[in-house]
């Protein structure tokens, strides 16, 4: 026999299994192509320019840069910088907010306590003075039927987790930044030294061609020495620039690391090992995703929209709110909470919109488009990211190649330089010979310097465009969500 259930009861029991289980509105998560592009390939074109190697701590990479020195401006950078205490504090709210969210979902319970005085006037004109005690505790709860208040939560966790990740990345950015301005610093002292070197350089040649156009060489002629003087002076000029670039670039570095200015100045080293490219743990292009923080913050911002979808879909449905009170009244304390006097009530409500002037839609159509636009900035972050690793490789491997034909040709150089001098010193060579491989000489060296700072800025980059956790703290997940 078929026993139809009554309407009424029917409606009671699918609202309370609705209470109990929950409604989601949230539409599933549906990221561009792109997505599922990256996660198919199998690794960076540019991959063997880079050694793979895991035995080495990544998180402590800046350390094949600029050593120990360079290590504790990283330490003093993650304890004093202002900016990173900023971002540190807005994750705190970020955190604070989202419970704040979750506090929104659960019973909200109220003590309330009352006491009145009144004065009334008799037949006779007298005037008699009243006490009325109360004490009431409330209780209401939303239950939240079709997940607004669920997904306004999950927003929120989506949110804080997002400023978790903030923080990292500012603190990758942070760092890259000391180790750039380490690496400019190291190059312009580096830059400085080589520069005194080849005035000195052009001094010997001065002092040796007056010296034998005073002793009446004829291969030598006033011009000559005039040239020689003039190429010692012209060296000169760039000791002052360099000096007053590497006095700047380490106040630079006191900024960043809240010194005084001139702290840096007094004990900065500068060595320059150059050893970054033996760990340079590349992975595939799929780790991107969760090694980047601005990629996971993409990602993030794009499931937080999605949670806002389902609020806005929800506001359109009922929702029913429960309430419950228990109130003791009396005229005297001593027997306020008498249980004869208690007055116990409970209520639901329900809210149903039927005209808001096409706000909610209009809402929820907002929302909804603002999804699909941060789905795109994710795949958008995740190709940058992706782009950004194989640039930097392609560049590695150009300036690498280059470095060797600048150690050939600095090579090549000295040799005919050191010829050209010998047979100067013997009077069978021009001093114009002589100046014309100095210079030669001179600038390979010069262009080394600079390749190799470009190569080091390279590794910086490449290291930053992987993402990872560089200070070595955990780093947010979304299964915190579940």
């Amino acid at each position: 026999m078929n026993i139809q259930m009554p309407c009424a009861k029917r409606y009671a029991f699918a609202l309370i299994s609705a209470i109990l289980s929950g409604c989601s509105l949230v539409p599933a998560a549906d990221p561009p192509e792109i997505i599922q592009e990256i996660r198919n390939v199998g690794q960076y074109q540019g991959a063997e320019t880079a050694t793979n190697n895991t035995t080495t701590e990544y998180r402590y990479w800046w350390l094949g840069i600029g050593g120990n020195e360079l290590d504790q401006f990283v330490s003093r950078l993650m304890l004093n910088s202002i900016s990173l205490k900023e971002s540190r504090l807005r994750a705190q709210q970020a955190n604070h907010a989202a419970r704040v969210a979750f506090g929104q979902r659960l019973p909200s319970v109220n003590l309330i306590t009352d006491i009145s005085s009144s004065r009334r006037q008799d037949p006779t004109g007298e005037y008699a003075t009243s006490q009325n005690y109360a004490s009431a505790l409330n209780v209401d709860f939303n239950t939240d039927i079709f997940g607004g208040l669920r997904s306004f939560e999950r927003a929120a966790k989506l949110n804080a987790i997002a400023s978790e990740l903030s923080v990292i990345a500012n603190e990758q950015r942070e760092i890259s930044n000391l180790v750039k301005n380490w690496i400019s610093a190291a190059t312009l002292q580096r830059r400085l030294q080589l520069a005194i070197k080849i005035a000195d350089s052009y001094q010997a040649t001065y002092r040796l061609t007056k010296k034998r156009y005073e002793a009446g060489s004829n291969t030598v002629s006033a011009t000559d020495v005039q040239i020689a003087l003039q190429n010692f002076e012209t060296a000169m000029i760039d000791i002052p620039s360099l000096e007053t670039d590497l006095t700047q670039q380490l106040l630079s570095i006191d900024e960043q690391l809240s010194y005084l200015p001139g702290t840096v100045q007094q004990t900065f080293a500068g060595n320059f090992p150059m050893v970054a490219e033996d760990f340079i743990p590349l992975g595939v292009p799929a780790t991107l995703l969760r090694a980047r923080p601005d990629v996971a913050i993409a990602e993030l911002n794009y499931l937080a929209a999605l949670q806002d979808v389902g609020a806005a879909r929800a506001s359109l449905y009922p929702s029913i709110s429960l309430s419950a009170s228990l109130t003791f009244q009396a005229d005297t304390p001593s027997v306020l909470f008498d249980w004869d006097r208690h007055v116990a009530s409970l209520a639901n409500s329900l809210l149903a919109p039927i005209f808001q002037g096409g706000r909610l839609r209009a809402q929820l159509k907002f929302e909804e488009a603002k999804a699909e636009e941060l789905a795109h900035s994710f795949g958008k972050a995740a190709l940058a990211a992706i782009t950004d690793v194989e640039v930097t490789l392609a560049e590695i491997k150009g300036l690498q190649a280059q470095l060797v034909r600048l150690k050939t040709a600095r090579d090549t150089a000295q040799l005919s330089n050191e010829l050209v001098q010998g047979r100067y010193n013997q009077g069978l060579s021009s001093i114009l010979t002589v100046l014309e491989t100095q210079r030669s000489y001179n600038a390979t060296q010069q262009n080394i310097l600079l390749t190799e700072q470009a190569i080091a800025n390279a590794k910086v980059d490449l290291f930053y465009s992987l993402g990872g956790n560089w200070a070595g703290q955990a780093s947010p997940s979304i299964t915190e969500l579940e």
